[in-house]
C-alpha cells in the first residue's frame, strides 16, 4: 500500500485522507507538481519547479520546445531521481497558447515504459 494523500484532499470511510491507489498515479502527481510549480514558489527549495506556464506566450519554435524538454529532463533528474526518463516531448499550438508535454519513463526494477501527459493553458 502506498501512503501518500490523494489530491484534492478528502476523507475516506475511516475518516483519514484517501491514499493514492498506485505508483503510476503518485508519479503523475509528482511530475505535474514539478512541471507546473514556478521556481521560487516552493519556500523550502527556491530552485524547484519548471514553471511551464511562463513559456506560453513565447514564440513557439522547435528550439523553444527542445529547451523546455531539456529543462524538464534536468528537473526530473534532480528532483525525481527514481524515474528513468526515456524521452520528453514538448509541443504546442501558438494560436491557442497551449503546450502539451509527454514524458516517457520506466520505474525502478521494471522495463515497462509508461507515459504521462500534461497540457498547459
Amino acid at each position: 500500500m502506498i501512503y501518500a494523500p490523494k489530491f484534492p484532499l478528502k476523507f475516506d470511510d475511516t475518516y483519514c485522507f484517501e491514499n493514492v491507489d498506485d505508483v503510476r498515479q503518485l508519479v503523475s502527481f509528482h511530475l505535474k507538481n514539478l512541471i507546473f510549480t514556478f521556481p521560487g514558489e516552493k519556500i523550502s527549495d527556491p530552485d524547484y519547479g519548471v514553471g511551464i506556464e511562463k513559456y506560453l506566450f513565447e514564440n513557439f519554435s522547435d528550439g523553444l520546445f527542445n529547451a523546455i524538454a531539456d529543462t524538464i529532463l534536468e528537473s526530473i533528474i534532480e528532483y525525481l531521481p527514481y524515474l528513468n526518463v526515456r524521452n520528453v516531448l514538448v509541443g504546442g499550438d501558438p494560436d491557442l497558447q497551449t503546450m502539451n508535454i509527454k514524458i516517457f519513463y520506466t520505474l525502478p526494477n521494471s522495463t515497462t515504459v509508461y507515459n504521462a501527459s500534461f497540457d498547459a493553458r
